[in-house]
């Protein structure tokens, strides 16, 4: 895999923690592929970011401050260089899914840093489908990303403290909507995805998925650091987050 190296356009912030980090990058890019970025002198293995966003050959990340590399992210400013590795992540099991996605009706639900991953997604299937809703949730309102400025429609925002929208966790809230959907697709910290599971159980033909996020070293599944469990007959089996994901079926996976 090359090593790229590039300049930083952008590093905003955009929410409590939260930045928006953009540079240059002319190769096509997909929905769930992810980089690892180098964050030397604070880390010494590259970090895993989702791709946010992707056009006219610029990348666009949105991380949180939640460590020494991502702390040493948020200090870089437009023309610092910016190294990373990529993009990873199996790109043929996504576009075995959105075959399927034409003039469907599909919901986003999204907790937290997770939005991060849904952005493109959301961008890209809109082409396919204009029958698309959004859920997501933060514990408060400092956190909440306005999700219009990357064009996303139809949010349905939750907070945990009701300061932002509607109060209660993400799920809680989706789960108490009426609303009709074939196609699901998830990204946040795994009590979340673990909650909505029970949900989606209860719903016939639906068609769920998970990205899952896992710490990693290598991002093409050697070093077997970001393994998950996922359902195999009576059975399960371990598959990585970096060649085997990130996109899970929900219901396989186990928590």
């Amino acid at each position: 895999m090359k090593l790229h190296i590039t300049k930083v356009l952008l590093n905003k912030k955009i929410a409590k923690d939260t930045f928006l980090l953009k540079f240059k990058y002319n190769q096509n890019l997909l929905p769930t592929q992810f980089v690892l970025i180098d964050t030397y002198p604070k880390r010494f293995l590259l970090k895993p970011f989702s791709i946010a966003n992707y056009g006219h050959d610029i990348v666009s990340i949105i991380y949180r401050i939640i460590s020494d590399g991502t702390k040493f992210l948020s200090t870089l400013k437009p023309k610092d260089t910016i190294t990373f590795l990529g993009p990873f992540g199996n790109t043929k099991k996504f576009k075995d899914v959105i075959k399927n996605v034409k003039n469907k009706k599909v919901v986003f639900i999204a907790g937290g840093s997770g939005v991060a991953s849904i952005i493109f997604l959301y961008n890209y299937l809109k082409k396919f489908t204009d029958k698309i809703s959004v859920f997501y949730g933060e514990k408060t309102k400092d956190y909440v990303i306005n999700l219009k400025n990357f064009g996303i429609k139809n949010v349905v925002y939750t907070t945990d403290d009701g300061s932002f929208g509607q109060k209660g966790d993400v799920v809680s809230v989706f789960k108490n909507k009426t609303i009709d959907y074939e196609f699901l697709f998830c990204c946040g910290p795994k009590p979340m995805i673990k909650s909505l599971q029970s949900v989606v159980k209860e719903k016939d033909n639906i068609k769920s998925y998970a990205l899952m996020e896992e710490y990693m070293c290598c991002g093409v599944g050697v070093c077997r650091s970001c393994v998950v469990k996922i359902k195999s007959g009576d059975d399960f089996i371990y598959e990585t987050v970096c060649s085997d994901g990130p996109l899970f079926e929900l219901d396989k996976v186990l928590l």
